[in-house]
């Protein structure tokens, strides 16, 4: 989950001590000497957060300022005064008070002394504009600011442009934000935005930081290095976030300064909550989850700032909910309760209230012994103040505790003019009344529309879909389908509007692609489908044809909005493809899991698509997979043993099917998986009928969706190569640790080059990363046959290729292979040998669609699971053979070519296990 966090804005709350001159008159230099008590008074009075008293010090300094004409301190007075209002929520004494201090300054000769006050006044200025909501208006500000600063040669210009990247990130320009951030730290890093810095190894970039933690630490260096930490957590960089955050500590540290230590520890708390999130290894995940907690201690311990205290105890108070350590979550909620709703009016405060507020709804919610988060069940025990927790009680949050913060907030947001805080507010509101049940449903849908009032689809589309998902679950619990429906298709053409936005909805509201955006598609293609199939039962299955396409539709959408996701970039596009206009021969099957059911959908060609209903107990389904999965790893487990497994599995999958598939003659299956389902081979399905496996029957191919297909025969293909590969282990390199040599990848290569399809090829130390990036600059290669250790995970950085010099992740690989010259065709086939799935990641073939996306390539051939390299050597001589056939007879296709390679496997008594020939898939194009 994407953590809430303030990031404080780094620019000088200017405490102006007025220049005594020695030649003046005692009276004077008395009057002068009265100014600077007052302005010294003023600003530690500020500094101790005692801000009611710093505006009247300020206010006196002012009437002193005044009384001797000195309009330059005047003005430096009432911008310092402004930042005192906006702490106490006075925005409009704050507006007029920064407004008097423009209005003076720009009167000034302007000196260079006078221009740096200009700027600095400017600075506070866009702090006001970001505090009310205007985050445009804020960033113009800092940036005329900047201009002044440079204009007149002064520091500080990096430190206004700490302030300009905030308000970018504000906006959503994250690629401005970075490019800005890395211009003010500057580190020897060639990096043109943060998604460049992920194709740096961690080794790499820790060195070049090492290299500035030994200069001589400054605020703006500290500052500006926790600004990209922080930014990089938000797009989904947790790993290289520490580095720079661990970096800006040390430096801070060294500076002997507790509030920028505390800062950078809110920073690295929630870096290593988002890395505990990742984690697959509960020792680590646990450590992690240790860290930040001892973090937020430290921020706690160290800050003298209530408004960063907060902030911990909130990240604090999210991480001990995940945890369900309810016993100190309910402690915490209690001591936060009175601070959070005696805040004055901010754009920060009521963040904090919002995201005050969600935490105390699942507070609630998990802890009235609900665990369903879909909305469907109501909280009918949130006004039960308590509840059992083990052997103690604790005190839950009410109703009526929760919907007062939400109160507040709604009128502090209107308060600011902050339309996104305002549509936010009232939308949690309506999801509050929604958790309570059924009698409420009403108040829910009437604060739900009234935040879709706010937050229009058009301006908004990021927080529009939100409300239209909640809209939909409120109709759906109201039965009324069709309206259910209605809503949540908005609020899918909402999602596909903003699909390339998705990896940075707002960093200030806990937000999660899992349980934020996953569902809307789920439920979409859920009631889709029942309203389908209650159609079909009334004699209308026409009429819900529609729904049937839909259904299919929204979750290519979702496996198209995953892969964003996984890259944390909008890299992957839909190109709509009709199945009958890419292969006529083809059918398509999505099956699609849901928490009481199976349905299968079935495209075929110039059919509308059918659905086929299997009732099937989630555990069961789960279990029958994982020990299918089990069955395949190993080599020496008995296959009898197993055929149930492999039977039950044909039976729900494609037995329904089967008229349907005989009647249209197709010759290849195309499967869309979903969940669980793809860490399995479709080849190992068996018929009980003929005692034949699927690729016995039918060519197989995946796809995330045909959205993604870019069609082209490999009979048209130009058989020429580049294979890559490594058969020994370099010993006491890092990056080679933990892998074994692969001796048959010689003989894999020469099978290539003895059929004529290498036209170059790079072994061991050849296959470096520089090598493979020229040679793709140089030539054109329709086929590339990389030969070496890979490893697919839910995480891109744990994806990669195995190279000489290091490992390739997959954005990396993304770059290599698609460093052609402008004008140049996609690569047709990207074939990987000896790869497999991170262990313990269900979602690990998600890297899978990652490689075969990132690559650029048609379809990309790949094993589930590392197997033995001889075999895997005999099934490319044969696969390549194939392929070489189809292009001079004219008659097959790529999935034609695998399913041959497999049987002559599955015919070799050496390899008939299924762990030998049934990990090898297609993933794209596959005629």
């Amino acid at each position: 989950m994407k953590l809430f966090l303030v990031v404080l804005l780094f620019f000088l709350s200017a405490t102006v001590t007025p220049v005594i001159a020695s030649n003046l008159s005692n009276s004077v230099i008395q009057a002068q000497q009265t100014t600077t008590q007052l302005t010294n008074n003023a600003a530690k009075l500020y500094q101790s957060e005692r801000y009611q008293e710093a505006v009247d010090a300020w206010k006196q300094a002012i009437s002193a300022f005044v009384a001797q004409k000195d309009s330059l301190n005047q003005a430096m007075a009432l911008s310092n005064l402004s930042l005192a209002h906006q702490k106490l929520g006075q925005w409009e004494l704050a507006k007029k008070a920064i407004a008097n201090s423009l209005a003076l300054l720009k009167n000034q000769s302007q000196s260079k002394e006078e221009q740096k006050n200009l700027a600095q006044t400017l600075d506070i200025h866009g702090n006001l504009q970001r505090e009310m909501g205007q985050a445009t208006d804020a960033l113009s500000t800092w940036q005329a600011a900047t201009k002044i600063y440079e204009q007149i040669e002064s520091s500080l210009a990096a430190q206004s442009k700490i302030n300009q990247a905030q308000a970018m990130q504000d906006l959503g320009l994250y690629s401005r934000a970075c490019k800005t951030l890395l211009e003010v730290v500057n580190v020897n890093i060639k990096a043109d935005n943060c998604q460049d810095i992920s194709l740096i190894s961690s080794e790499e970039l820790t060195n070049k930081l090492q290299a500035v933690a030994t200069k001589t630490p400054t605020l703006t260096q500290i500052v500006g290095l926790r600004s990209l930490g922080e930014l990089l957590r938000s797009i989904a960089q947790p790993e290289r976030s520490l580095i720079f955050l661990e970096t800006s500590l040390e430096l801070a540290q060294k500076l002997n300064s507790s509030a920028e230590v505390a800062a950078t520890h809110l920073s690295i708390g929630n870096t290593a909550q988002t890395l505990s999130e990742t984690e697959r290894v509960r020792r680590k995940r646990e450590s992690n989850q240790e860290k930040a907690l001892t973090a937020y201690d430290e921020v706690i311990r160290l800050t003298s700032s209530s408004t960063l205290r907060q902030q911990a105890q909130l990240n604090q108070l999210t991480l001990l909910l995940k945890l369900q350590d309810f016993d100190r979550a309910a402690q915490l909620w209690r001591s936060l309760f009175p601070q959070l709703t005696t805040l004055t009016p901010s754009h920060t405060g009521v963040y904090q209230q919002l995201n005050f507020a969600q935490s105390l709804i699942k507070l609630a919610f998990v802890g009235a012994g609900l665990s369903d988060m879909s909305g469907n069940k109501p909280i009918i025990q949130l006004n039960l103040p308590i509840q059992k927790s083990g052997n103690a009680k604790i005190q839950l949050p009410t109703f009526e505790q929760i919907e007062q913060l939400l109160i507040q907030a709604t009128a502090q947001a209107t308060t600011l003019g902050d339309k996104r805080a305002q549509a936010y507010a009232l939308g949690y509101r309506g999801e509050l009344h929604e958790l309570a049940g059924k009698q409420n449903l009403s108040l829910a849908e009437q604060y739900t529309r009234q935040a879709l009032s706010i937050a229009t689809n058009f301006e908004t589309p990021d927080i529009a879909y939100q409300m239209f998902w909640q809209l939909g679950r409120i109709h759906r619990a109201n039965g009324n389908i069709p309206e259910a429906i209605a809503a949540y298709t908005k609020a899918y053409d909402a999602l596909q509007s903003i699909r390339s936005d998705l990896v940075a909805i707002n960093p200030e509201v806990q937000f999660s692609f899992r349980e934020s955006v996953e569902p809307v598609y789920r439920q979409l293609v859920e009631l889709d489908l029942e309203y389908a199939s209650s159609l079909e039962k009334t004699g209308k299955p026409k009429d819900g044809t529609k729904y049937l396409t839909q259904a299919r539709n929204a979750i290519e959408s979702l496996q198209l909005a995953e892969l964003n996701n996984f890259f944390r970039e909008a890299c992957v596009e839909a190109n709509p493809q009709q199945i009958d206009r890419i292969d006529p021969k083809a059918a398509v099957i999505y099956p699609i899991i849901f928490p009481d059911r199976l349905e299968v959908l079935l495209s075929l060609p110039n059919r509308d698509p059918s659905l086929h209903t299997q009732k099937i107990p989630p555990a069961q389904l789960a279990n029958t997979i994982e020990s299918v999965q089990q069955s395949l790893i190993e080599p020496q487990s008995v296959v009898q043993e197993f055929l149930p497994q492999y039977q039950q599995l044909y039976d729900w999958l494609i037995q329904p099917l089967e008229t349907e598939l005989a009647k249209s003659q197709v010759k290849t299956l195309v499967f869309v998986l979903d969940g669980d389902l793809r860490n399995i081979p479709m080849a190992i399905l068996r018929d009980r009928r003929s005692n034949k496996y699927l690729i016995e029957k039918y060519a197989l191919g995946l796809t995330p969706g045909l959205q993604l297909l870019d069609p082209k025969p490999i009979a048209d293909v130009e058989p020429k190569a580049l294979a890559a590969g490594i058969s020994k282990i370099r010993p006491n390199f890092a990056p080679h640790q933990g892998f074994e040599p692969l001796n048959n990848v010689q003989v894999e290569l020469a099978q290539i080059q003895k059929l004529g399809l290498a036209a170059q090829e790079f072994l061991n130390e050849q296959f470096t990363s520089n090598q493979i990036k020229q040679a793709i600059s140089d030539f054109r290669f329709p086929i590339v046959h990389l030969a070496t250790h890979a490893q697919f995970s839910s995480v891109a950085d744990d994806t990669f290729i195995l190279a000489w010099d290091h490992r390739i992740n997959v954005k990396q690989l993304g770059n290599l292979l698609q460093d052609n010259p402008i004008g140049r065709e996609p690569i047709e086939l990207l074939v990987l040998s000896a790869c497999e799935t991170a262990s313990g990641d269900k979602r690990a073939t998600l890297g899978l669609a990652g490689v075969a996306v990132r690559a650029g390539a048609r379809s990309t051939l790949a094993t589930l699971w590392a197997v033995q390299d001889e075999s895997t050597a005999k099934f490319m001589g044969e696969f390549y053979r194939q392929i070489e056939q189809t292009r001079k007879t004219k008659i097959g296709s790529r999935a034609e070519a695998m399913r041959q390679a497999q049987l002559s496997l599955l015919q070799d008594k050496r390899y008939s296990h299924p762990h030998f020939w049934s990990p090898f898939v297609l993933v794209g194009n596959w005629q």
